[in-house]
């Protein structure tokens, strides 16, 4: 009986030491929020994820969409220029122009597979952040594969479809 009790009492010890654990650590309560990367002196942005796969998209599916996470974890506001994309089928924006230290914003990138006619299989279009970031640019990559199920005529720019 003895064993039986002190069982029970380390069993109810454990879970209480979980809970409590669980309550201290805020990563365990929001787990759609990464813990802030270390902060480093001046403007610096971090983008997460800095890749993203949309697979094989169908043109008659329209254009598609995905959300990065843009973090300021450097000591100083971070001021948006802009957002440049390596090709017109591709568009971004980022939905704030200034990141106080510690702030959090949205850069949203859009691939549209009717805009014209990419290489056969799977290939891959840039966003990349302008501002005052010393250094290299925040860069994001999508890679995508169009099913051109509506044709290629159905394309806004013909151009070159061979």
């Amino acid at each position: 009986m003895a064993i039986k009790k002190i069982l029970w009492v380390s069993g109810a010890a454990a879970l209480v030491l979980v809970i409590a654990l669980a309550f201290k650590n805020p990563a365990t309560i929001q787990q759609d929020q990464p813990a802030d990367p270390e902060r480093v002196h001046g403007p610096h942005l971090v983008v997460e994820p800095s890749e993203y796969d949309f697979g094989k998209i169908k043109q008659s599916g329209g254009i598609v969409t995905k959300e990065f996470r843009v973090f300021n974890n450097g000591s100083e506001n971070v001021s948006i220029e802009e957002v440049l994309t390596s090709c017109s089928c591709t568009h971004a924006e980022m939905d704030k122009k200034l990141l106080s230290p510690g702030e959090r914003g949205t850069l949203t990138v859009s691939f549209d597979p009717n805009y014209h006619y990419e290489d056969d299989g799977r290939f891959f279009r840039t966003a990349t952040i302008t501002s005052n970031v010393h250094g290299e640019a925040p860069e994001v990559k999508i890679f995508v594969e169009v099913d051109y199920d509506l044709g290629k005529d159905a394309l806004k720019f013909k151009g070159n479809t061979e």
